[in-house]
């Protein structure tokens, strides 16, 4: 047994040395220890397969670059006080390195592993990088602790590779690495950002339980048979340009969710807490849904507080002194954007759209939306500016997240948000068009109406005729016909409105038959005779009848309880078509005449304005 450098030849200068069988179990190295350098005429005891470090301690820097060993290696226990250095090193047989400590810089970089890779329970204080390293039987990383940098880029992982309940506390890069079996990361505690950018998942990939601190990047990544993604819990959650060619099942709690060109080849079913979710671009193979998971997906993340960017909470409109968003309820996700993205396949339930960008997204109107999903609304309260007229509000309805920029480039601009939440992106959205705005409500009013939602329907076919009044390709004539329309009845939507413009119509015409309408006559006609019978005739008496002549009292009495009895009556009466046989003026006859034309208008709306909220 070996217990210092000095008692290891050291002469020669071989690259790649070749070691039989020998015990080296429990050794303790003082020195300087550097394997690649040893001679073909080392003792016998260092030419064989070298198997046992079991417990060894190596006080200074271990260098095994370059090194072959044929047999199995045992470095269980192991403790390396300075850089350990294993850098193209083959292991032809089983290579262990469960619960060993790396207090320095640990290289297994281009490093074969031909048999299986124990590093259960293994810590690393330092960096350790696993670049290029292959795998071509089991890695075992399960409760490895990694404090400091942890490289995994391109290495090739043959068959399982478990890692639950690993530790990293520090960046860790699984980037271009390629899983061809099973890759477990189940209750993995990522302490910083997770990279995962362009890497391959051949069979399952399982992050039950994985919990990110930080930002977890899956970019360009590729699912070839994973049914299952998740429940993970992120600060920010990226599977931007991320494929999955079977059909998914994603939960994730985070802060925010991006999707950005993913591709679901088979459909997804995405369900989400929290997150402030983007699916632009996103491809969508089948009937997918994304929906808002209320209680949380397993007991250990009951107690979680995801944190949310800064700064996407600087950008986000209508965001507190304090930092924090104005959201509905704490598990609600917000969706910002399927621009780009066809959602003919696609259900939407219980998320948040106030601030969703629809402009762009395809075959809008087979959008499916089911259970909670509430949408922007106009500002509350009244306002005043230089617009006509000086005071207004804005009535309650659905409007989207589009019609906010819009409005604020108007005069009446007072509540309304001008910019949107844009995700960090370099891309700076115009304002929509009235012509655009109004194709995107009139395809949403569709889906609306598809699934039975009338109210909602009705809210965004108030958009769409907002939009075309605003529209500058609208011609005139079209123009002043929406805008009455719109006073009047609100489109057909605001039942209130057309009972308003009903009671002031019955009272212009009371008003105008009081002053103007009604005769001071009796109904006393006048009769003029007798008058002589013709020559030869028998004698008879012949009277003429004529009307006397309507006319109108003197002013001071006009507004007398009984003539305002009487026009009351017949205001009343003639917005049903009711005759009636009081005298009028040729002014009173006019005025029931307009009344008898717009009375039933009036009422109509009003019916089709309540029929349009009560209607399933």
């Amino acid at each position: 047994m070996l217990t210092a450098v000095s008692d290891i030849p050291a002469n020669g200068d071989v690259a790649r040395p070749h070691f039989g069988a020998a015990d080296f179990g429990y050794c303790h190295f003082a020195g300087f220890f550097h394997y690649d350098r040893y001679s073909p005429e080392t003792p016998a005891a260092l030419d064989h397969a070298c198997r046992q470090f079991t417990g060894a301690r190596f006080e200074g820097e271990a260098r095994f670059h370059g090194a072959r060993f044929s047999g199995d290696i045992w470095f269980i226990g192991a403790s390396f006080g300075g850089d350990a250095g294993f850098g193209n090193t083959r292991f032809e047989g089983n290579g262990g390195f469960a619960q060993a400590k790396f207090a320095g810089s640990t290289h297994f970089g281009a490093a074969s592993f031909e048999g299986d890779a124990w590093f259960g329970s293994t810590r690393f204080d330092d960096e350790v990088v696993f670049k290029g390293a292959r795998f071509h039987r089991g890695a075992r990383f399960s409760r490895a602790r990694f404090a400091g940098r942890a490289v995994f880029d391109d290495a090739q992982f043959a068959e399982a590779a478990k890692f639950g309940h690993a530790e990293f506390r520090e960046d860790c890069l699984f980037d271009t690495t390629r899983f061809d079996d099973e890759a477990l990361f189940d209750d993995t505690r990522f302490g910083k950002s997770a990279e995962f950018v362009r890497t391959r998942f051949g069979a399952a990939a399982t992050f039950e339980g994985a919990r990110f601190r930080g930002s977890a990047w899956f970019r360009n990544a590729h699912f070839e048979e994973a049914a299952r993604f998740g429940p993970v819990v992120a600060t920010v959650l990226v599977i931007d340009g991320a494929s999955f060619a079977r059909r998914v099942v994603v939960e994730a709690e985070a802060g925010s969710l991006t999707a950005s060109d993913t591709r679901f080849e088979a459909g997804a079913e995405l369900r989400v807490r929290r997150a402030q979710v983007t699916l632009r671009r996103a491809y969508f193979g089948a009937p997918s849904s994304l929906s808002g998971s209320p209680a949380p997906f397993t007991r250990r993340f009951s107690s979680l507080v995801v944190e949310t960017d800064p700064e996407m909470v600087a950008q986000w409109p209508g965001s507190h002194a304090s930092g924090s968003i104005d959201v509905l309820e704490p598990w609600v996700p917000s969706v910002l954007s399927v621009q780009e993205t066809d959602v003919s396949q696609v259900t939407l339930a219980d998320v948040d759209l106030r601030w969703c960008r629809f402009a762009g997204a395809h075959q809008l109107d087979k959008l499916k939306l089911e259970g909670r999903g509430p949408f922007n609304r106009p500002p509350t309260g009244w306002r005043c500016g230089w617009a006509w007229p000086p005071v207004w509000h804005w009535s309650r309805r659905r409007v989207l997240a589009e019609e906010h920029p819009w409005r604020a480039e108007r005069r009446k601009h007072r509540g309304w948000s001008r910019n949107l939440p844009n995700l960090g992106s370099p891309v700076t959205f115009p304002p929509l068009s009235p012509e655009r705005l109004a194709v995107l409500y009139r395809s949403l009013r569709k889906a609306f109406e598809d699934a039975k939602n009338e109210p909602g329907a009705g809210d965004f076919y108030f958009g769409e005729m907002e939009a075309r009044r605003h529209s500058g390709t609208t011609s005139r004539r079209e123009r002043v016909l929406l805008t009455l329309y719109w006073m009047i009845s609100g489109y057909g939507q605001r039942a209130g409105r057309a009972l308003s413009a009903l009671v002031v119509l019955v009272a212009v015409i009371f008003a105008l038959l009081t002053q103007f309408g009604l005769t001071n006559g009796t109904g006393v006609q006048e009769i003029v005779g007798p008058f002589p019978a013709a020559t030869g005739q028998p004698p008879t008496t012949v009277y003429r009848v004529q009307p006397v002549e309507s006319k109108l009292p003197a002013p001071d009495k006009r507004w007398t309880p009984d003539r305002m009895d009487k026009a009351i009556r017949i205001a009343l009466g003639s917005v049903v078509f009711r005759e009636t046989d009081q005298k009028l003026t040729p002014v009173g006859f006019w005025t029931v005449m307009a009344g008898r034309a717009l009375g039933p208008l009036l009422v109509a709306l009003a019916v089709l304005a309540i029929r349009a909220r009560v209607k399933r």
